[in-house]
């Protein structure tokens, strides 16, 4: 807006001057007329001086936009590149979190029990209904998963676990022996013989199980079984933990 306004001004001004020297012709070039005439042209040139001024310091102008916007355009880079450094450093900060838990529970994941009815000692049963076994002789309980008030091993994390349990049996010539695995309820294995021909008699099982975290296990003695113990183990529930999942 600026050049074109100036373009007018000078445009005007060389008309006056045209308009001048026709005048000056017609009045015989007079010395008045003269001064006139040395003034505006003095004036044009100095407005063209101005505007060829005004054109540099635009051009100038131009070639600062054009820098700017190059600027800003590696701005623009170097930002989305530092956006993409904080996701993926996150993303690290993330994982090595999750190593560290991972590491943290295997470190705690040591779980082992095993534990027997104990004293006093004799037949456990017969009993007219299903009963939970409650071992209350603790010989191991790495990891206090295994509840000797109730007779239920609870696992601590999800892994895969070995269980075994035994049973033994004297002095009896009227009931089997036997012991029911349950998880959750869930009836997994019976263990059993026939001991009514009053011979001493063990049996004994193991199997392995995938629990998750939470997962309960316990033994049952069946209804009319009976089992026997003492102070030396003959009647025992076992477990430890293989590994985590």
């Amino acid at each position: 807006m600026l050049m074109e306004r100036t373009a007018v001004v000078v445009f005007a001004l060389m008309m006056l001057l045209q308009n001048s020297l026709q005048d000056t012709e017609v009045s015989g070039n007079s010395l008045g007329h003269s001064a006139e005439l040395k003034q505006l042209k003095d004036l044009v040139s100095d407005m063209e001086k101005d505007n060829k001024g005004l054109r540099r310091e635009m051009e100038s102008l131009t070639k600062e936009n054009k820098a700017q916007a190059v600027a800003l355009s590696a701005m623009k880079r170097e930002l989305e590149q530092l956006k993409k450094a904080s996701a993926a450093q996150a993303s690290a900060v993330s994982a090595m979190k999750t190593d560290l838990l991972t590491l943290k529970t295997k470190s705690a994941g040591k779980v082992a029990f095993s534990a027997a009815l104990g004293l006093p000692a004799g037949l456990r049963g017969p009993i007219n209904a299903e009963t939970t076994l409650v071992y209350k002789n603790v010989l191991t309980n790495i990891g206090n998963a295994y509840n000797p008030s109730t007779g239920i091993f609870t696992a601590p994390f999800r892994g895969v676990y070995y269980i075994r349990f035994t049973a033994g049996v004297y002095d009896n010539n009227k009931k089997n022996i036997g012991l029911n695995l349950y998880k959750n309820g869930q009836h997994l294995l019976h263990l059993g013989e026939n001991s009514i021909d009053g011979i001493a008699k063990h049996v004994s099982s193991g199997v392995t199980l995938v629990l998750a975290a939470g997962d309960r296990v316990y033994t049952r003695l069946p209804a009319n079984y009976v089992v026997w113990d003492d102070s030396l183990f003959r009647t025992s529930f076992s477990g430890f933990l293989l590994f985590l999942m």
